[in-house]
């Protein structure tokens, strides 16, 4: 039986760190569906993920549920279970949000998992790597749809098979997208299923990433030939006003099929200012026929006539740089967020990393990409949300090991407040001004001992009281210190479990509060020949990539 080495973390300190009297920015409170395992399959460790936050804010206090006044209200999160890896992303139009011509053949064996592997991520184990995301997706293939059972928190699930919830109306309303009877993804929102577009050719599925009430957006996929590469489909953008569907184009040289790509876009977020102006983002196929991050806008008078622009600084470009990239959110100040992920052979510091972006200015759309502090060259991640207060979560790399020839890096959740346009300085000041893991902000003080059950893996939507939605780790008996890094019990694999968690500001919280957690030189020593499904997700291998 073989023998591998992990290490967890290049920055020593002691093992033997003990609990401070620092004080946590938030308090991590774990669902309890998650808790009660209210989901679980038979027979499965069944993993439960944060997916989206309730909207909304606390009219007048720009601290939100910061300020020590004011009650923070129970803001709902949305969660979604797992017992096995999906394989094909049920969020994304085409596999792993790249693969609009169907190269890696029918991903109906795990050679063809380890071929997107060995050319898009370029790990030392994309054999097993493969193995793992066939074995997943063989059970959708084997008809079984028990897998991603999509809920709100406190609510019953949307449906009993395959659902995802990508984002949560301010009446605690799903938008997602969801199996029925032989259709992978059938968009619905507010609790009702979206009219499916007409005409020819036949329409596949359908997605649905976020609702006003009145504007729902998303896409629209219908059937296509490869030429060469079998029968699949194109996407279109899709806007659906008051239930009518508003099938969009593609960017300027983009067409259904130039050879055996197919067209692809998708509208993931939007915003209406008091102009009646929408301002849509996601991405749109162009001239070259890849998928760049766009910025769609037009008035609402007439959708059918908004102009499609992609970003600069994030397209694919001559030298094929990025293999797609995407525009995930937007908010009410007009600034955007998003990611472009780095062809296999454009490898950075030894990663094909998926770069997070901001767009300062949607109508001059260009991309700024993060920097500095956590950050760093070659670091890759996913993007969750910005809120309207200009703070963004998702994840990002806590550990610099090569990606290339080596073995995925460890992720864990962050939040980026952003000094833009519309910066509140109190909130800004909050944070010192600086992005931060959010593991550094649940640490110590009043909720230092329940805090320490948890490690934030990602974070995938904040609203305006600064509640976020997100994933974790979780020891059962707490960890044994405080580190970032620290074991579960004596470090025996399979004592962690995946949780869907929501971080709710501490009342009265400071910015001297703050005490980053300590790390530890670690190393893990993992028997067999498999990296074990939540090796998988602790690692950020099967992160969401999502609003």
């Amino acid at each position: 039986m073989s023998s591998k080495l992990f290490k967890l973390s290049v920055v020593a300190a002691s093992v033997a760190t003990t609990f401070g009297a620092q004080a946590a920015l938030y308090k991590v409170v774990e669902i309890s569906e998650s808790q009660n395992n209210t989901y679980g399959l038979g027979g499965y460790d069944t993993e439960y993920y944060g997916t989206a936050i309730e909207q909304g804010e606390i009219v007048g206090q720009a601290l939100g549920c910061f300020d020590g006044a004011v009650p923070c209200p129970d803001f709902k999160i949305a969660a979604e279970t797992r017992n096995w890896p999906a394989g094909i992303s049920y969020r994304e139009e085409v596999p792993f949000a790249m693969d609009n011509s169907f190269i890696y053949a029918d991903y109906n064996e795990a050679a063809d998992f380890e071929y997107y592997c060995d050319n898009q991520l370029g790990y030392a184990t994309c054999d097993e790597w493969g193995v793992e995301q066939f074995n997943g997706y063989k059970q959708e293939l084997n008809n079984d749809y028990h897998n991603s059972i999509a809920f709100i928190e406190g609510g019953t699930s949307v449906s009993t098979i395959n659902a995802v919830i990508n984002s949560l109306h301010s009446n605690s309303q799903a938008v997602g997208n969801k199996r029925v009877d032989g259709t992978r993804n059938q968009a619905f929102a507010d609790g009702q299923t979206l009219s499916t577009p007409t005409g020819a050719p036949k329409v596949v599925q359908t997605h649905a990433w976020k609702t006003d009430g009145t504007y729902t957006v998303g896409s629209v996929s219908r059937e296509q030939d490869t030429d060469g590469n079998g029968i699949w489909f194109y996407s279109k953008p899709i806007i659906w006003q008051n239930g009518s569907p508003i099938e969009l184009g593609f960017g300027n040289g983009g067409v259904v099929r130039d050879g055996s790509a197919l067209g692809q876009a998708s509208i993931r977020d939007f915003y209406i200012d008091n102009t009646n102006v929408f301002y849509g983002v996601g991405y749109n196929t162009y001239s070259d026929q890849r998928m760049d991050a766009t910025i769609y806008q037009g008035s609402t008078t007439d959708l059918s006539k908004v102009t499609i622009k992609p970003v600069v600084n994030a397209q694919s470009g001559d030298d094929y740089i990025y293999t797609n990239s995407v525009v995930s959110s937007i908010n009410k100040n007009k600034i955007a967020v998003g990611s472009a992920k780095r062809d296999g052979q454009k490898a950075e510091d030894g990663a094909a990393n998926n770069r997070l972006f901001y767009v300062k200015d949607v109508t001059n759309p260009t991309a700024t990409y993060f920097s500095g502090g956590i950050f760093f060259n070659g670091s890759g991640g996913t993007i969750g949300a910005i809120n309207d207060f200009n703070e963004v979560v998702g994840s990002i790399d806590a550990t610099t090991a090569r990606e290339i020839d080596g073995s995925p890096r460890t992720k864990r959740g962050f939040i980026y407040p952003l000094d833009l346009t519309g910066t509140d300085s109190s909130r800004l000041d909050l944070f010192k001004g600086k992005a931060w893991l959010l593991d550094d902000l649940t640490n110590g003080g009043e909720f230092s001992t329940q805090n320490n059950y948890f490690r934030i893996l990602r974070a995938s939507d904040i609203n305006g009281a600064g509640v976020i939605s997100a994933t974790a780790i979780k020891c059962p008996s707490g960890y044994v210190n405080t580190n970032t890094d620290a074991l579960c019990g004596d470090g025996t694999p399979g004592l962690e479990t995946v949780v869907a968690v929501k971080l709710i500001p501490v009342q009265g919280a400071t910015s001297d509060m703050i005490e980053p957690r300590g790390k530890t030189q670690t190393t893990v020593t993992r028997e067999g020949g498999s990296f074990g499904w939540i090796s998988l997700l602790i690692l950020g291998v099967l992160g969401f990539r999502r609003k």
